[in-house]
């Protein structure tokens, strides 16, 4: 159903609420009327339940990388306001254009053609319900010559309060500066659950984790919720953001770590022209007492 440029998609008791024209975004997701993710409340792209990341994962430290000794600078393109880094890419603050849809699905695509990003490409979103969740799907490809480094992402948003649980096993996660730039590499020695049970909001981090074993869960019991999310293995990341005072928190499902560019080129995926990245993520709803099997 559309209005406005803003579609729904119903099935198997999941209803998803899409606005394609603010950054492909999705403004809610609910499993048998319940908000899985937090519901937005404005036609703002920073108020979204979740929005994709394309076509590059988090933070460029200031902007600032060089490709085959060439270099470039990013403006800031955080919206309505000044970031010192490029963060996020460009999907998120450009329109999307719905291509097919039914009642359970829809598909939209994004193109860059013209901007700082020195390479043109074309994203495409999948969202897909069914018996097992729903199913995301995010892609890019490279349409002009010259290797184009890409990485994609999924950036949920959770309702936070002094109960919810986030446990998601990893052996590693990074320390990071004020700006959510990485310091050093902390080594768990095995995937563990870094909030040992407690509630997510004990624990303020603007992170990035990885060495991810398992499934990623969020527990609400003043829900009756239990939300589990399995990302595809391209999506070997996990950036974890919990603010003191916010009444959310962020678990988001990445290619590679914050200013991989810079850092670890190697952990970007390098395309050819033509050539394609693509990940999924699965989401899926259950009432907590009787868990997720």
């Amino acid at each position: 159903m559309q209005c406005h440029d803003k579609w729904t998609i119903s099935a198997w008791d999941y209803e998803v609420a899409i606005a394609p024209g603010v950054g492909g975004s999705l403004r809610g997701l609910f499993w048998q009327g319940s908000p899985v993710l937090r519901t937005a409340r404005t036609d703002h792209i920073l108020d979204a339940a979740c929005f994709p990341i394309v076509p590059f994962c988090n933070r460029i430290a200031d902007g600032r990388f060089e490709v085959a000794g060439v270099s470039y600078r990013l403006s800031s393109n955080f919206p309505d306001a000044y970031h010192p880094h490029a963060l996020h890419g460009y999907g998120w603050v450009r329109p999307w254009q719905v291509i097919d849809h039914d009642m359970s699905s829809i598909r939209m695509v994004h193109g860059y053609s013209s901007g700082e990003w020195p390479w043109h490409y074309r994203a495409e979103q999948t969202l897909e319900l069914g018996a097992k969740g729903v199913m995301m799907r995010l892609e890019v490809t490279n349409l002009g010559p010259g290797r184009m480094p890409a990485g994609l992402g999924f950036h949920p948003y959770f309702p936070g309060d002094g109960s919810t649980v986030f446990r998601g096993l990893h052996r590693y996660e990074w320390r990071t500066a004020p700006d959510g730039l990485p310091l050093t590499l902390v080594d768990a020695g095995d995937a563990v659950d870094w909030w040992k049970g407690a509630p997510v909001t004990t624990r303020m981090v603007d992170t990035i984790q990885e060495g991810r074993q398992g499934v990623l869960t969020v527990l609400r019991p003043a829900d009756d919720l239990l939300i589990e999310m399995t990302p595809c293995p391209a999506l070997s990341c996990t950036g974890v953001y919990v603010a003191q005072d916010a009444e959310f928190f962020c678990i988001e499902p990445l290619t590679h770590p914050t200013d991989a560019i810079n850092r670890t080129p190697g952990r970007m995926t390098w395309l050819a022209e033509g050539e394609t990245l693509a990940a999924s993520l699965l989401i899926r709803a259950q009432n907590s007492l009787f868990g997720i099997d």
